[in-house]
């Protein structure tokens, strides 16, 4: 990260609409040239969160620090933060370079400035060709890199995304994954990207925050909320996730034994916290074999579905009534899948029996 973006600082900030809490009083911190984003559920709070930064939705207390100033209050036009929409939201009868230069023609810049700072943005975004084009000759990709160009164009201290892919398909998804992050790391901007596609924000992102029910349910980085998660939400909101209810947990050896709500007794190399009341094992940490083995954890269980998608192997193993896990691996060429009805054994280690709490 290069610093030149600014340090955002949420301080209790919250928003209540009557007696409903859409954001509860949130502390948080995003560091200069961050690529931050937001995720949760509709309704989680991660929408208001971006629009009371922005400045179109008033809190209802608390504060946001932009490198120290309070701009709570300020309007949004003053506060020096460019915004990506989900529809690009581009003046149809005006040009790309018009598009991008609008910010800069109405706060005043010259002319000569204005055609400097807009070439050197649509170069930027491999559009320096494109310049004179309506936005209906573009394609949706080249709509969006028009949108980033136009958001930055007048050197934001902060750029907001709201959910700017979920228009595309999927490949072109993927594309414009790079492609904003290439953007993001050429100008050291700050960004708060705001999605509900968890791949998407841990393809993209330095840090995740994951939301629900208007509070900020875990912080870190894509991988550390995947290894690492606090309790039941988080872990199956991000990835798939093998879940146990827990009846019983006690400390054995360095780590702990837990009995699950169906009896099954399983192995974790977690110390119990006394608050733990749920297991969480990760479909590719998860084995399976046609004979019993030698593991920590092993379970008996039938295949009930197999499925083969985009190179891997996907089954889903029944061990008890209601009791479905999920196993998912990488194919070699060639790799059969077993065929639903086997009776197989499903093991992992230790290691990977995440104990976390309950939502």
């Amino acid at each position: 990260m290069s610093g030149q973006g600014a340090r955002i600082e949420y301080r209790e900030i919250a928003k209540s609409y009557g007696m409903v809490q859409a954001l509860t009083p949130t502390t948080l911190d995003i560091e200069p040239g961050e690529f931050f984003s937001i995720i949760g559920p509709s309704g989680s709070g991660k929408t208001t969160l971006l629009g009371v930064t922005a400045g179109y939705i008033p809190p209802t207390g608390g504060e946001i620090l932009i490198d120290g100033r309070n701009i709570v209050g300020v309007p949004p036009f003053q506060r020096n933060i460019g915004m990506v929409f989900q529809n690009y939201a581009l003046f149809p009868h005006m040009s790309v370079g018009d598009n991008v230069g609008f910010a800069l023609k109405m706060r005043g810049v010259s002319k000569a400035e204005m055609a400097e700072r807009v070439a050197r943005m649509l170069d930027l975004v491999r559009l320096g060709d494109m310049a004179n084009r309506k936005p209906s000759q573009l394609s949706g990709g080249q709509q969006q890199r028009v949108a980033l160009a136009r958001a930055a164009v007048y050197d934001p201290l902060l750029l907001l995304m709201d959910e700017p892919l979920s228009a595309l398909d999927k490949n072109l998804r993927e594309a414009m994954q790079d492609e904003i992050k290439q953007f993001q790391a050429a100008l050291g901007s700050t960004v708060l990207y705001v999605t509900h596609d968890q791949a998407e924000a841990a393809a993209m992102s330095h840090r995740i925050a994951i939301m629900n029910h208007g509070r900020v349910a875990q912080v870190g980085s894509p991988r550390d909320l995947y290894e690492h998660p606090v309790d039941r939400f988080v872990a199956s909101f991000l990835g798939e996730a093998n879940l146990f209810d827990l009846k019983e947990i006690a400390a054995h050896g360095n780590g702990a034994r837990a009995v699950t709500a169906e009896g099954f007794v399983l192995h974790s190399a977690m110390a119990p916290n006394g608050a733990a009341q749920c297991a969480c094992v990760r479909p590719e940490s998860v084995n399976v074999s046609d004979r019993p083995v030698d593991a920590d954890n092993s379970l008996e269980g039938r295949i009930v579905d197999a499925t083969y998608t985009a190179g891997s192997l996907r089954y889903r193993i029944e061990v008890a009534p209601d009791v479905i896990l999920t196993k998912r691996t990488p194919s070699v060429r060639g790799e059969a899948l077993m065929p639903e009805g086997t009776s197989v054994y499903v093991s992992w280690r230790a290691e990977d029996t995440l104990l976390v709490n309950d939502d």
